[in-house]
C-alpha cells in the first residue's frame, strides 16, 4: 500500500503541473511513464550505488524541473526528417535553456536525458582557473549520465551495466570518482549553489588532502581534463598558461620580482595622477584630448569630450585594479600563496605524459583514497558499503572496449583493497570464512562478489570438490546465479564449511 500511495502522490503532483502546460497527450503519458519507471527502479539503483540522494529528493527535483524549465516538449520518431538534428548532434534529445524547450525521441530515457540536461547546473569554479569551462562541462555531462543510469541499467528486477554508443566514458569516470570521494550531498550543493562565495573546488582539495596527505588526485585529474579536451580548447588554455608561466618565472627571483612590482606601481600611480588631474580639470582634459587626436588618423579621432572621459575612466579602473593586485601580492603571505597556485596550475601545462599514463596514475590515486578511507572505517555497514563501491567501480569503463579492472595495475590495487575489506569483515565476524587458506578464501569471496546481484547481503555459496579442484556455485538467495571452478589440491581441511550446502556470504 505504501508504494502505491507514493506513486499516486507523484502522479498527482505531476498531473497538477501538466494541467498548466500545453503538452500533447502523448508527451504527458510519456512523462507519467518516466516518473513511474524512475520510482520503480530507484530503490535498486540506491542499493547498488550507495552514493545517491533519496528517491524522494530525486523525484521531487525532476518534477520541479518539469514545472520550472520545460515549457515546450516535442518528440520525433527516429526515422523521421525531424530527427536529423538529433542524429547530427549524436544525442537522444536537444534542449534550449532560454526557450525552455526540448526536442526528443519518444522514450522515457531520452526525456530523462533532456530534463537532466535542461536543469540549472552551476558547478561554480573560480574564474581564474584555466580549466574552469572544461571541468564544468565534464561535471555537467557526468551528472546527466549518472541520472540516465537509473533507467538505462535498472528495470525494477535486475541490474545490468550498459553503455550506449554516445557514452562519454571519461566524463562519467570523473563524476563517479567524485561521487565516492566527496559524496552525493557535496556534489548536489556544488551543482545547485549559484553563488560565487563558496569555493567548492578548494574544499574538495582540502577534503582529499585530509585522507591522502597529498594533492596528487586533483593534479592528475587536471591533466586528464586537459589531455581529454579538443586541440582547439587546449590552444586557448595554452595562451592563458603562457602568461602564467612568465609570471611564475619572474616570481622565482623574489627580490627582483618585488623590486619590479614596486617600480611598476610607481609608474601606475603617476598615470593615475595624470588621469585624475584631467578628469577634475576641464582645461587639462581638453588639452589631453587634443594631444591624443593629433596622433590619430582622421577616421579614428575621438569626437566628443564625454567619449574621451569614458575612455579615461575605463583606463583609470584598469590601472587601479593592477595596483590593487600588486598591493596584494607584495604581502609576503600572499606572494607565497599565489606562487603555489601558479605552480599547481602549471602542473598540467604541456603535459609530457601520454593520456593513458595519466589516466592510470589518476585512478591509482583514486584507489589510494579509497584505501585510506577504508582504513578509517570500523563498522560492518561502512565496510560493506566499500565492497559495493569497489564492485561498482570495477564495472566502469575508460573506453569503448576497456573496463578499469582490465588494467593490471588497477586490478592489483582493487584486489589489495578488497582483501583489506574482507579481512576487516572476517575479524568483525560479519563475513563467513570459507577456508583457512587466506588466498583461497579471498579468491572464493572475490568470485562471489563479482556479480550483478543487487544486494550483496543475499549472496549464498555452495561448494563441491572433484578431481580437478573446487566448484563454486553462487546464489541470489536460493536462485542460481553462476558457477566457477578453482583448480586446487583438495585436502580434508581445505574448507571450513560443508559441501553441497548453501551458505550465506555474510553472517
Amino acid at each position: 500500500m505504501g508504494l502505491f500511495s507514493k506513486l499516486k502522490d507523484y502522479h498527482v503532483e505531476l498531473e497538477e503541473i501538466l494541467d498548466k502546460k500545453y503538452f500533447s497527450s502523448n508527451i504527458k503519458s510519456l512523462l507519467f511513464s518516466m516518473i513511474y519507471k524512475l520510482e520503480v527502479s530507484y530503490e535498486d539503483f540506491q542499493k547498488v550505488k550507495k552514493s545517491v540522494r533519496t528517491k524522494e529528493d530525486f523525484l521531487n527535483e525532476i518534477i520541479e524541473v518539469i514545472r520550472l524549465y520545460c515549457d515546450n516538449i516535442k518528440v520525433v520518431e527516429p526515422d523521421s526528417d525531424q530527427a536529423k538534428l538529433l542524429i547530427k548532434n549524436k544525442v537522444t534529445a536537444l534542449t534550449n535553456e532560454k526557450e525552455r524547450s526540448i526536442l526528443s525521441y519518444p522514450t522515457e530515457n531520452a526525456l530523462l536525458y533532456a530534463i537532466s540536461d535542461i536543469s540549472p547546473k552551476y558547478f561554480y569554479i573560480n574564474e581564474e582557473f584555466p580549466l574552469k569551462n572544461l571541468l564544468q562541462n565534464f561535471l555537467v555531462n557526468g551528472y546527466v549520465f549518472n541520472n540516465m543510469e537509473i533507467l538505462r541499467d535498472f528495470n525494477g528486477w535486475s541490474w545490468s551495466k550498459s553503455y550506449d554508443k554516445n557514452f562519454e566514458y571519461i566524463d562519467n569516470l570523473i563524476y563517479q570518482n567524485l561521487l565516492v570521494i566527496l559524496g552525493e550531498k557535496f556534489l548536489y550543493e556544488w551543482r545547485t549553489y549559484g553563488s560565487t562565495r563558496k569555493d567548492f573546488l578548494d574544499e574538495a582539495k582540502q577534503f582529499i588532502k585530509y585522507f591522502t596527505n597529498n594533492d596528487k588526485y586533483l593534479k592528475n585529474l587536471y591533466k586528464v581534463v586537459y589531455l581529454a579536451s579538443s586541440e582547439k580548447d587546449r590552444e586557448k588554455i595554452d595562451e592563458n598558461l603562457k602568461v602564467k608561466a612568465k609570471m611564475l618565472k619572474r616570481m622565482e627571483n623574489k627580490i627582483k620580482f618585488i623590486e619590479d612590482s614596486k617600480n611598476r606601481k610607481k609608474i601606475l600611480n603617476k598615470k593615475l595622477q595624470r588621469i585624475d588631474l584631467a578628469l577634475n580639470e576641464k582645461k587639462i582634459l581638453l588639452k589631453e584630448l587634443k594631444k591624443v587626436n593629433e596622433k590619430l588618423e582622421e577616421g579614428k579621432k575621438i569626437k566628443t569630450v564625454s567619449t574621451y572621459r569614458k575612455r579615461l575612466e575605463k583606463e583609470r579602473k584598469k590601472y587601479l585594479d593592477e595596483i590593487n593586485q600588486l598591493d596584494y601580492i607584495l604581502i609576503p603571505a600572499n606572494f607565497l600563496h599565489e606562487k603555489k597556485i601558479l605552480e599547481e596550475t602549471l602542473n598540467f601545462y604541456k603535459c609530457k605524459e601520454s593520456f593513458d599514463e595519466i589516466l592510470i596514475d589518476w585512478q591509482k590515486e583514486f584507489l589510494y583514497f579509497l584505501d585510506k578511507k577504508l582504513s578509517k572505517m570500523k563498522t560492518r555497514d561502512e565496510i560493506i558499503d566499500i565492497l559495493y563501491e569497489i564492485r561498482y567501480y570495477s564495472k566502469l569503463k575508460i573506453s569503448k572496449e576497456i573496463f578499469v579492472s582490465d588494467i593490471e595495475e588497477i586490478e592489483n590495487l582493487i584486489d589489495k583493497i578488497l582483501k583489506k575489506a574482507i579481512t576487516k569483515l572476517c575479524k568483525l565476524g560479519a563475513m563467513k570464512i570459507f577456508s583457512m587458506d587466506i588466498n583461497l578464501n579471498f579468491e572464493i569471496i572475490k568470485y562471489a562478489l563479482d556479480t550483478e546481484i543487487m544486494e550483496l547481503e543475499t549472496i549464498k555459496l555452495a561448494f563441491k570438490s572433484d578431481d580437478e579442484g573446487l566448484i563454486i556455485r553462487v546464489f541470489d538467495k536460493d536462485a542460481f546465479e553462476k558457477q566457477g571452478r578453482k583448480r586446487t589440491k583438495i585436502t580434508n581441511n581445505l574448507l571450513e564449511v560443508k559441501e553441497n550446502r548453501k551458505i550465506k556470504l555474510f553472517n
